[in-house]
């Protein structure tokens, strides 16, 4: 094990870091761990630096027996709904060469993750997650990096809403269909002063500009 560095390292991600190259994505960050010195292997850990809590569902916690002291603390879920943890617990982390000690709060929910760790692990520790290179990287005796998992779902667990953006053909981007009658050239003309890009034809003409008040304007 080496010393881990941060505070006054440089990390950066290029093009040669992205793990499926040009290929457009979108994907959340999943690793596996291993936990309590490498002896239970872990699928499913998502990396999520909008969350302000390390966090353990209730179901993983069944699955590794693991025993939990109390915690008073709440959180909120994406609809502002408060949830009280029904526990603490402080665990050894290994992904890949990177091991870690964190406290993670346990909730009774079900997840598409198996654990997740947000912002305390990835600051705690020095590490720099990107879901667009899907990988991190931290200093210890130099930059390393460790790359997401490419297939965290099983096709047992593709009823999950997260798993569809691992699939073959999983969505990249929301889209949204033009309303009205207009038609692309249309706004094509709009954006570029007229239909033949010209300004004065998008101007309106004399007799349209001669057009008598409604009541309403007057």
């Amino acid at each position: 094990m080496c010393h881990l560095q941060h505070g006054y390292m440089t990390v950066s991600f290029t093009y040669e870091d992205l793990l499926f190259g040009s290929q457009p994505h979108n994907r959340l960050l999943f690793f596996t761990r291993y936990i309590r010195g490498q002896k239970v292997k872990c699928k499913r850990i998502l990396i999520d630096g909008g969350s302000a809590i390390n966090i353990m569902p209730k179901p993983t916690m069944n699955d590794l027996g693991i025993e939990l002291s109390k915690s008073r603390m709440m959180t909120h879920d994406f609809n502002l709904e408060d949830q009280r943890a029904i526990g603490m617990i402080r665990l050894e982390l290994a992904i890949s060469d990177l091991s870690t000690t964190s406290i993670l709060l346990l909730i009774d929910s079900k997840t598409s993750y198996k654990s997740l760790l947000g912002r305390p692990w990835l600051y705690d520790h020095g590490v720099v997650a990107s879901t667009l290179h899907q990988c991190l990287k931290y200093y210890c005796d130099g930059e390393k990096k460790i790359n997401g998992d490419v297939k965290p779902f099983t096709k047992a667990e593709s009823y999950f809403v997260d798993a569809r953006f691992f699939g073959e053909n999983a969505p990249v981007k929301e889209t949204m269909r033009a309303t009205g009658k207009r038609s692309e050239e249309d706004t094509h003309g709009m954006i570029n002063g007229g239909p033949s890009g010209n300004v004065k034809q998008s101007r309106p003409s004399e007799k349209e500009t001669s057009k008598p008040l409604s009541p309403l304007l007057k």
